[in-house]
């Protein structure tokens, strides 16, 4: 009888042995498969690193109608804004040059050169904070600088109101876009309407908001490679110029050296008691390729030479205090080459407003101008059909000696067919 308590005793420790070894060693139990459009960036083949790219733009910051728009886009062309009647906003800020001029800092023929490179006005219309120092909070408020001071149009806003009731059509046009007739032809309304037609300038179509929608063709390999690396912890560049403007209301001290023969410029300390002396506002990189020279100042021509002066620790490598964001960087040739090809991709003009060939004041509209950039966008971006798809012939890519899987896979196209010869 013992023997049989022993032995049931026995075969239930052997049991519960077995038990505790497989709790120990089973498979955890799974929770259920989320769906896969929910997968984060990179967690699937299906949905590459465009998911979770796309980000709401903010609101514009202020009104606008198509009357104002119209109304404003004349003026913005029009040199009757200038003292002079010689320039008008178009001369520092052409389409041509991406709402830009091309110069190294702003200069009118028969003005003294000003301290600051010109910034584009893509995207304006998203911006709390206008100029480089921030001084301005709206549209309206900046036109005054620009119309007023004696290195620029040198006007005075009465003089400019008084040559403007002497065109009967700016009359007709002040009429539509606010009513009042005669008495719409404001100061006031000039501000109204040249900010209501710079918050048209609206670029959001680019190749990276395409793929950030989902069409992972619409940036090469290349470029691909340069957004993840300009999100990357190594280079920090999405902290200042982040999705979807690619730009940022604040201000940060990133120690670029002054131009010989310049003053000093405190950037955003002249303006605020709190300001970081050499603090300037972070620009947008939305068609920056078409934007050179870059910086404040205008103190780098390329964007190759921006990136120097960034893997070299900013205005560090002179023993200045620069922001905390700014760290040295190690970069090699392809992954240099690979950011320069993703700052290409933002380059997106299908909201450009048609160049009037003629303005009501009947003076001269501003030339527009050849920019060698727009052949590299064309060369650097995908090309893609009247439909909206990437033109590729799908083609095989097979691995090379000495090449790796993931290198082949880098130089394909879409739909293309990687070919893995036996023993790679």
């Amino acid at each position: 009888m013992k023997t049989w308590i022993k032995r049931i005793v026995l075969a239930l420790g052997v049991l519960a042995l077995i038990g505790i070894l497989y709790a120990a060693f089973a498979p955890l139990p799974y929770d259920d498969l989320p769906p896969q459009d929910k997968w984060g960036a990179g967690a699937s083949s299906v949905l590459p690193a465009y998911s979770g790219l796309q980000r709401e733009f903010p609101a514009l910051n202020g009104e606008t109608s198509p009357e104002m728009a119209e109304l404003g886009r004349l003026l913005f062309f029009d040199p009757i804004l200038s003292g002079n009647h010689a320039y008008s906003c178009a001369t520092c800020h052409n389409p041509s040059l991406g709402f830009s001029d091309g110069l190294q800092t702003a200069q009118l023929l028969d003005k003294e050169p000003l301290t600051r490179n010109t910034m584009t006005l893509w995207n304006v219309g998203y911006s709390t904070h206008l100029f480089w120092d921030g001084r301005a909070s709206s549209l309206e408020e900046q036109m005054i600088t620009p119309l007023t001071a004696e290195n620029e149009m040198a006007n005075t806003p009465e003089h400019l109101v008084e040559h403007l009731l002497d065109i009967p059509e700016y009359i007709t046009l002040f009429d539509q876009a606010f009513g009042g007739g005669r008495d719409a032809v404001t100061i006031e309304n000039v501000q109204a309407a040249i900010a209501s037609f710079e918050r048209t300038l609206v670029s959001n179509d680019s190749p990276f908001d395409r793929y950030a929608a989902g069409q992972f063709d619409a940036l090469t390999s290349s470029q691909r490679r340069g957004l993840n690396l300009f999100r990357s912890a190594a280079t920090r560049c999405f902290e200042c110029h982040s999705a979807p403007t690619f730009g940022s209301d604040d201000f940060f001290v990133t120690g670029v050296p002054n131009l010989e023969g310049f003053p000093h410029d405190a950037g955003r300390a002249a303006i605020v008691s709190d300001g970081k002396d050499g603090a300037f506002k972070a620009p947008t990189l939305r068609n920056i390729a078409l934007t050179g020279p870059y910086m404040h100042n205008g103190a780098f021509a390329t964007l190759e030479e921006v990136l120097w002066f960034y893997e070299n620790g900013g205005g560090g490598q002179y023993g200045l205090e620069v922001d905390r964001h700014i760290i040295p960087i190690q970069l090699s040739s392809q992954e240099r080459d690979d950011l320069i090809a993703f700052l290409y991709a933002l380059t997106d003009e299908s909201a450009m407003p048609e160049v009037p060939k003629s303005v009501p004041s009947g003076l001269p509209v501003v030339e527009q101008y050849p920019n060698l950039a727009r052949e590299v966008v064309d060369q650097l971006n995908v090309e893609v059909t009247e439909s909206g798809v990437p033109a590729h012939e799908p083609t095989t890519v097979r691995v090379g000696p000495n090449e790796t899987i993931q290198q082949a896979v880098d130089r394909s196209g879409p739909g293309d067919t990687i070919e893995v010869p036996y023993g790679v």
